[in-house]
């Protein structure tokens, strides 16, 4: 894997269509919170929201300059220096080691220039592979939301987590090598 053949990259309007595409595919939906079939409109006016809200960032994961996936930031808190993040590979066919490729980028962009401390994420408690890889790049579960989110007709925790700037150096690391 050679990092330099990855890029993220502002989502544009000429994006949408794909990225539509990969939020209502099965299993981007089956991890996600809301997990209904999302219409060209409501894509549409989530785009508008992302593009006004200065608490939201999403970029456009490319490898060789073909989007590959997503990585989105909210409740983005300049004050206390944290954001929460989520990400989603679209594409099934991704080049193998694609998904740490991501978050190194992505982790490194939200704590060298975004300047932030702290990155929380919250992974629904079914969702093992998302566990997983949070705790590969270096996150640390902080609590649990009971019966916090209804997927399926049936109430499920949610785990949260937390990564810090300076415990990422270190990981970034073993990462690499």
């Amino acid at each position: 894997m050679s990092l330099s053949d990855y890029h993220l990259i502002d989502l544009t309007e000429k994006h949408l269509d794909r990225v539509l595409t990969w939020r209502n595919s099965k299993h981007v939906r089956q991890a996600m919170y809301t997990d209904h079939f999302i219409t060209p409109e409501e894509h549409r006016q989530w785009f508008e929201r992302v593009k006004q809200d200065d608490h939201k960032l999403v970029w456009l994961f490319t490898y060789r300059d073909e989007p590959i996936g997503l990585v989105n930031l909210t409740s983005l808190d300049r004050q206390h220096r944290r954001c929460y993040w989520g990400f989603y590979m679209g594409e099934l066919k991704a080049p193998r080691g694609a998904g740490t490729a991501m978050g190194i980028l992505a982790i490194d962009k939200i704590f060298q220039e975004q300047k932030l401390h702290k990155i929380c994420a919250e992974v629904i408690e079914m969702n093992q592979k998302s566990l997983n890889y949070h705790q590969k790049l270096g996150f640390h579960i902080e609590g649990r939301l009971k019966d916090h989110i209804i997927k399926n007709h049936q109430y499920h925790d949610v785990l949260t987590l937390a990564l810090f700037a300076d415990y990422w150096q270190e990981v970034k690391t073993e990462l690499r090598q």
